[in-house]
């Protein structure tokens, strides 16, 4: 499984979780990106931890 945040381009492939659609190390996605392991991706957490506000913890009170 790979992972849905991973977009291919002509040369490299970017990464679309970052703020700078950065170019994951052949490491990084051997690791994370071409694997199921691609949910403990510092990259993809961030992501989600940036757009985990959905207003939930707002109506809490």
């Amino acid at each position: 499984m790979e992972c849905p945040y991973l977009e291919g381009g002509n040369k490299a492939s970017y990464c679309n979780a970052s703020f700078t659609l950065m170019v994951p190390s052949m490491d990084e996605k051997t690791t994370y990106c071409d694997t199921e392991e691609h949910y403990r991706c510092p990259m993809l957490l961030s992501h989600v931890l940036r757009g985990g506000d959905t207003g939930v913890a707002s109506n809490i009170n």
